[in-house]
C-alpha cells in the first residue's frame, strides 16, 4: 500500500509543479477561455491544464525504471497496455490542445475519439469481452465486444468533457472516481490497474489547487478529453473483468454523475429540437448555480454525490449480486427524483421557462 500512496503523492506533486508551466504555455499560445454570455467566469483564463495533468500522470512510470520493487516488475510486464493508454491519451491531449487554441467542431472530435478508442482496442487490449449479468452468469460478447468497447470509451470521454463547466468540478469528480477504482483493484489484487488509477487520481488532485474556484487555469478540452479517455480505458479493466464484471451495477453507479448529466442534457436538447453538441446552460452544475449555490458550493455538493456513489460502487463490487441489483434500482430512483426536483426548482426560479443567464 505504501507504493500506491507514493505513486499518488508523486503524480500529485508533479502535476502541481507543472501547472504554472502549462499556464504560461497557454498564455503564450493564446489558448485563453474568454468570458461570454454562456460562460460563468468574468476574466480571460488560460485553459491548457491538460498538459500538466498528462505530465503528472506519466511521471510515476519513469520512477518504475529507477526504483526497483515488486510493483515495478509487474509494471514492466504490462508495458504495451500502459503505453498504448498513454498514446491514446496523448491523441486526445493533442486534439484538446488544438481545440483550446484554434477550435475544433464536434464532428472532428467525434472521429478522433473513435480512432483513439480503436487504438486502445486493437493495440492496448482495452476490451469488453465478457459481461457478468446478476443471477445469470457470464455472457461472452464475441464481435459485439468491439462496438460496445468503442461506445463505452467514447461515452465516458464525452461525459467527462461535457461535465467540465465550473471550477474544479472535473478534477475533483475524477479524483474521487479514480480513488474508488484504485480501492477496488487493490482489493482484487489487480496491481497494474491500481497503479494507473492512483496515477490519474494523483494528477487530478495535484491540479485541483490551481483549478478550484476561483480558478487560475482551466483543464480545457486538452484536460477533459485526456482524463475522459484514460478513465474510460482504466474502467474497462476495473469493472468489466473477472470477479468485478457486471452489466448494470458498478459501472453505472460509479459513473452515475457524469452519465446522468450527459443523458439529461442530450434528452433535453432532443426535446427542444436543438443540436446535440450545441453548448448551453442545461448541465447539472448550471442548475445548481441557478438555485443560488456558488461555484465552490456546487462543486463540493457534486463531490459529495460522487463520493457516495463511489462508496456504493465499491460495496456492490465486493458484496455480490443482490446488493448490485438493489443498488442499481436505488440509483435509478435517486436519479429520477433528483431530475424531478431540479426541474421543479428551476421552473419556480424561471416562470417563463426560459433559462436564466448567469454573469
Amino acid at each position: 500500500m505504501r507504493t500506491y500512496l507514493a505513486i499518488l503523492f508523486l503524480s500529485a506533486a508533479a502535476t502541481y509543479l507543472a501547472t504554472p508551466f502549462a499556464r504560461r504555455l497557454a498564455i503564450f499560445l493564446k489558448a485563453m477561455d474568454l468570458p461570454s454570455a454562456r460562460k460563468i467566469h468574468l476574466e480571460p483564463t488560460p485553459r491548457l491544464g491538460g498538459v500538466a495533468v498528462f505530465i503528472g500522470f506519466c511521471v510515476p512510470f519513469v520512477g518504475f525504471y529507477i526504483w526497483q520493487n515488486r510493483v515495478s516488475e509487474i509494471f514492466k510486464n504490462y508495458e504495451t497496455a500502459v503505453f498504448s493508454l498513454v498514446i491514446g491519451g496523448g491523441m486526445m491531449l493533442a486534439l484538446g490542445i488544438y481545440d483550446d487554441c484554434k477550435g475544433a467542431d464536434a464532428r472532428k472530435k467525434f472521429i478522433a475519439q473513435i480512432l483513439a478508442a480503436l487504438w486502445l482496442y486493437f493495440f492496448g487490449g482495452f476490451r469488453i469481452e465478457v459481461l457478468s449479468v446478476p443471477f445469470h452468469g457470464s455472457v461472452h460478447l464475441g464481435w459485439f465486444g468491439l462496438p460496445i468497447s468503442i461506445l463505452w470509451i467514447v461515452m465516458i470521454t464525452n461525459a467527462i468533457n461535457l461535465l467540465d463547466g465550473i471550477d474544479g468540478l472535473v478534477s475533483g469528480v475524477t479524483a474521487t472516481i479514480a480513488l474508488a477504482l484504485g480501492i477496488i483493484n487493490v482489493y482484487y489484487g489487480n496491481t497494474i490497474i491500481a497503479v494507473l488509477t492512483f496515477c490519474l487520481a494523483g494528477a487530478c488532485l495535484g491540479f485541483l489547487p490551481h483549478n478550484f474556484a476561483p480558478a487560475r487555469i482551466f483543464l480545457g478540452d486538452s484536460g477533459s478529453l485526456f482524463i475522459g479517455i484514460v478513465l474510460g480505458g482504466i474502467s474497462m479493466f476495473s469493472l468489466f473483468k473477472s470477479a468485478t464484471a457486471t452489466l448494470i451495477a458498478a459501472p453505472l453507479i460509479l459513473f452515475g454523475l457524469p452519465l446522468f448529466d450527459t443523458t439529461s442534457v442530450m434528452i433535453g436538447r432532443l426535446a427542444a429540437r436543438q443540436p446535440l453538441f450545441k453548448a448551453d446552460k442545461s448541465h447539472i452544475h448550471h442548475r445548481l448555480l441557478e438555485l443560488g449555490l456558488s461555484q465552490k458550493q456546487a462543486a463540493l455538493y457534486l463531490y459529495s454525490i460522487t463520493g457516495l456513489l463511489s462508496a456504493l460502487s465499491i460495496a456492490t463490487v465486493i458484496e455480490g449480486e443482490r446488493l448490485q441489483v438493489f443498488a442499481a434500482l436505488l440509483l435509478v430512483l435517486a436519479i429520477g427524483w433528483l431530475g424531478w426536483k431540479m426541474r421543479a426548482a428551476r421552473l419556480r426560479c424561471s416562470p417563463s421557462n426560459k433559462p436564466s443567464t448567469i454573469y
